[in-house]
């Protein structure tokens, strides 16, 4: 999901998912503004495996300070200690 926000993901992943901001009934609301993304709606739980609903739902539990990271060597350094922060400690 971090190479989807930063545009070094490949064309057919990036396509799979919708940020909230570029949703045309969520451009007015407070979550329009954000960097986080729509997960869509499935019918069964199975659709729940998808990447188009497990990526933005993974990506949207994640501290807001690392959604604004745009040095990927960064990001994966504070993703990797908020991951072992969430196991250990919570």
């Amino acid at each position: 999901m971090h190479l989807i926000r930063t545009g070094q993901a490949p064309s057919y992943l990036a396509d799979t998912v919708t940020q909230t901001a570029k949703v045309s009934s969520r451009s007015r609301l407070r979550s329009g503004s954000s960097l986080s993304y729509e997960k869509p709606r499935t019918r069964l739980s199975f659709g729940q495996h998808a990447f188009s609903y497990a990526a933005p739902a993974a990506w949207n539990s994640l501290p807001l300070a690392l959604h604004q990271l745009t040095d990927t060597a960064v990001f994966n350094r504070l993703l990797k200690s908020e991951l072992f922060q969430q196991a250990f400690y919570n």
